[in-house]
């Protein structure tokens, strides 16, 4: 399920990431008003009990394939524009992993205007033909400050999500919590046009290079489902410009010269995008390796999916 707060373009598309062809986008429904908040609401308070039951160290294996085969369900009704049906469903899922763990998770009132990260910021980029693409920019007041180039982690999320995504969920915002650790700068636009082009990758990193001294050898690119196919993407069209990338739950073969070295993460249990094919893409790609995580599936993986990645982009030697 990626739905997040203010999802206008919510549902824009829906990923089938494999081999080949790269990418396979199917539209669907957005749903308006009052369901796409209770979308978002349900979303977020089953992303926050997951990280708090997980931080905790509190679920077991067990009620972690049970939860996350039934947050797929969910999902899955989600794109087929059964959106009471698919906040019913995360909602039990939310019940059934507070029952098992003994963990509350904190409460969801509001969606909030700005993240508690300092250094958080909305901006638009000026994409093809003048079209604005939102974006989160999560620069850290340490990392701005520090003498040394500072690198940058764009951040792409799945179908139906936003920009919002990487900095207010998929584990409670843990990709910018570690962006600021690693002394990077988190990017988080809305992903399908970099789907559809390369071009508004150069102007972001245009947009930087003015405001911040980025560190060339440390530009990486994480994504999700639809975001781990764009980012596949990049790393073909921007080989030479990428030092790493993290595709999770999704991907598709790269092999070009000067590819970057590539992380394929998939979900056991992922009935969206299924871990074979993760590591089919994997396979293809010279530069490619392929891990797994078990007992969980396409979307509430992304937490320890990006824990993992960031711990080895960290290890990747400057190019």
């Amino acid at each position: 399920m990626h739905t997040l707060s203010r999802l206008g373009r919510m549902g824009v598309a829906v990923a089938a990431i494999a081999t080949a062809p790269p990418l396979l986008i199917a539209q669907v429904a957005a749903p308006a008003g009052a369901a796409r908040e209770e979308l978002a609401k349900a979303y977020l308070r089953m992303d926050r009990a997951y990280a708090a039951a997980d931080s905790a160290a509190r679920i077991s294996d067990s009620t972690r394939a049970l939860v996350n085969r039934s947050f797929d369900r969910a999902t899955l009704s989600f794109f087929g524009g059964r959106f009471a049906a698919a906040v019913a469903m995360i909602d039990s899922s939310v019940q059934l992993l507070t029952a098992a763990t003994g963990v509350e998770a904190p409460p969801v009132a509001a969606v909030p205007t700005l993240s508690a990260f300092p250094g958080d910021s909305r901006r638009t980029l000026i994409g093809a033909n003048g079209a604005p693409i939102p974006l989160r920019v999560v620069a850290a007041p340490s990392v701005v400050k520090s003498q040394r180039p500072v690198g940058v982690l764009l951040a792409l999320h799945g179908a139906g999500g936003d920009e919002n995504m990487f900095v207010d969920a998929y584990g409670r915002g843990i990709a910018a919590r570690l962006a600021a650790e690693q002394g990077l700068i988190l990017v988080s636009p809305v992903t399908l046009p970099f789907v559809q082009s390369a071009e508004p990758f150069d102007s972001l990193m245009a947009m930087l290079r003015r405001e911040y001294r980025v560190d060339s050898a440390r530009v990486f690119v994480m994504g999700h489902s639809l975001g781990s196919g764009a980012a596949a993407g990049l790393a073909r069209a921007r080989a030479a410009q990428i030092a790493g990338v993290v595709c999770l739950a999704g991907g598709a073969p790269v092999a070009v010269p000067n590819a970057p070295p590539m992380l394929f993460i998939g979900a056991e249990q992922d009935p969206i995008v299924s871990a074979t094919r993760v590591k089919a893409a994997a396979a293809a790609t010279p530069t490619g390796i392929y891990e797994q995580l078990p007992f969980e599936g396409h979307t509430l993986m992304v937490r320890n999916g990006v824990k993992r990645g960031f711990a080895w982009l960290a290890e990747l030697p400057k190019r």
